[in-house]
């Protein structure tokens, strides 16, 4: 019987037995695993890698940086990349990726029926070639089965932090056994690209501590910048750039943009400035707002939100001078090019580092930036915003910006 027509039977009987226990995560292993399984030894070079990430885009785009280390250190190994469809779409032009497989994390029915679902989505994206290393690098808990995913992919070794127990769902079961190695997750809380470095000091990869090229200039090619300049060109004499990300996953992670219009007009004050507005399709109302208050103070912009793939903002955000936005994945971009980053974010400075929003753990990792947060939590608030809307974050005001960037030019120039 041929392994798709085995799994589509094995599938069926999954379904027919919905409310039974999960497979136990030794039983998996055994059904899908390497039967060659080891402990990865750093003295070795990979014939075949695979990195798998359930993140989101701004977690996603931080693997440049291990990716780099990889490339640097096995230039001859052959490496796939293995994220979500949407953050997907921003490593077409990476040199240092040789294929980028798209996976959807099966979150509905039985445990049992998403465990061999999540198994066949392996058989169809890697068959049955297997691979020297599979690494996981996300820190946090994970909610997705892509452990599961990483063991089907019939990886000798599996490179991991330590499972969240506690925060993970249930059914998932003892995931530990699902790695054959398992960094500590550690007891102070890092910015997500500091934690890439513990992966790689695990795999006994150098880490690059300088680039001759900022590594987000893999996210882009020359096409992706034709597009924008095509779609969008800046005037002749733009004077200072700004490329202001207005969107984030949360209302309350969203700074008004009143208070951008506020501080932009304040900047182009002091000499010729033009925006580029940059978000999601579903950022379109707030971009038009602030379009019309740009308009009202006559100061030039391009506006594409929504317009633009992730590459393509990629691009646009390289020809900006610096970076102006909410804690989000275009931020995350914006380190990767190395600009000049001011983040406004929601997380009051008395709150938690490990909260999902703290910038100790998710800010900008660029060489020069600034978080700009308030100070303590109003209202119900109290180790971090919990608001349904823009609530703490509207504490930081434009001045505070305005002297941020003029802070962060002036150290350039310098």
């Amino acid at each position: 019987m041929r392994p798709h027509n085995l799994l589509r039977r094995i599938v069926w009987t999954a379904n027919a037995i919905r409310h039974r226990d999960p497979l136990s995560p030794r039983l998996f292993l055994r059904l899908f695993g390497s039967l060659r399984r080891r402990p990865w030894d750093s003295s070795k070079t990979p014939r075949r890698v695979a990195i798998l990430r359930s993140d989101e885009i701004g977690d996603t785009a931080t693997t440049l940086a291990l990716l780099a280390a990889m490339r640097l250190q096995w230039p001859k190994a052959v490496i796939h990349l293995v994220v979500k469809p949407g953050p997907a779409t921003m490593f077409h032009a990476a040199s240092t990726v040789d294929r980028v497989i798209e996976w959807t994390p099966i979150t509905e029915g039985s445990a049992p029926k998403r465990q061999i679902l999540t198994a066949r989505q392996a058989l169809r994206r890697f068959r049955l070639r297997g691979y020297d290393l599979a690494v996981l690098p996300r820190w946090d808990f994970d909610d997705t089965p892509v452990r599961y995913l990483a063991a089907a992919s019939r990886a000798r070794s599996v490179v991991g932090f330590a499972p969240v127990p506690d925060r993970e769902p249930v059914w998932f079961g003892d995931q530990s056994q699902l790695l054959t190695d398992e960094i500590e997750r550690g007891e102070v809380p890092l910015l997500t690209v500091d934690q890439l470095r513990r992966v790689a000091a695990h795999l006994g990869l150098a880490w690059p501590e300088h680039h001759e090229q900022a590594i987000g200039y893999e996210l882009f090619d020359d096409a992706d910048a034709r597009r924008v300049t095509e779609m969008a060109p800046l005037p002749a004499n733009p004077g200072l750039v700004i490329a202001v990300g207005i969107g984030a996953r949360d209302a309350k992670r969203q700074w008004p943009v009143e208070d951008v219009a506020e501080a932009v007009s304040s900047l182009a004050e002091h000499g010729p400035t033009t925006v580029q507005i940059l978000g999601g399709a579903v950022d379109a109302q707030r971009a038009a707002r602030l379009s019309e208050l740009l308009r009202e103070r006559d100061i030039p912009f391009v506006e594409l939100a929504g317009g633009l793939t992730l590459s393509e903002s990629a691009a646009a955000i390289a020809r900006s001078d610096l970076f102006l936005g909410n804690d989000s994945g275009l931020q995350h971009i914006a380190s990767a090019i190395d600009l000049p980053v001011i983040v406004v974010t929601c997380h009051p400075a008395s709150g938690s580092p490990w909260s999902d929003n703290a910038p100790e753990r998710f800010g900008p990792w660029s060489a020069r930036s600034v978080v700009l947060q308030p100070a303590t939590p109003i209202s119900d608030c109290t180790e971090e915003c919990v608001a349904g809307e823009a609530h703490c974050i509207r504490q930081v005001r434009p001045a505070e910006v305005v002297a941020a960037i003029t802070g962060l030019l002036q150290s350039a120039a310098s």
